[in-house]
């Protein structure tokens, strides 16, 4: 998602039920995009030393994410690799928000 101007974080709930084009619709209703795009888009998790976790398109979100960080991100398919390209520039994509580690709910948080 094109983001001029800084990062944009909402809130999103994550249950145990959630796959991933569930979430990624979720995310991009609350960021006033069109849900039904979602197969657009791909889940990114924001590890620690610039590494990136690509969450599967059929894969089960809380599950598959890594409690070693709460950052995420949408990014459109086909976007940069994230082997190619270690630090994920604001002006590419928009964040996806933070998550509590004991509750697994996406909440805002701002820098």
């Amino acid at each position: 998602m094109e983001l001029h101007d800084g990062n944009l974080y909402r809130s999103i709930l994550v249950t145990s039920n959630d796959k991933t084009p569930t979430v990624v619709s979720s995310a991009l209703e609350k960021h006033n995009q069109d849900p039904k795009q979602a197969s657009r888009f791909e889940l990114i998790q924001l590890l620690p030393e610039g590494k990136e976790l690509i969450i599967p398109p059929t894969g089960n979100v809380f599950y598959a994410m890594s409690s070693s960080s709460v950052d995420f991100l949408l990014r459109s398919k086909g976007g940069n690799s994230p082997f190619c390209s270690p630090s994920i520039s604001p002006e590419t994509s928009a964040t996806f928000p933070r998550i509590k580690a004991k509750g697994r709910r996406l909440v805002r948080n701002l820098f």
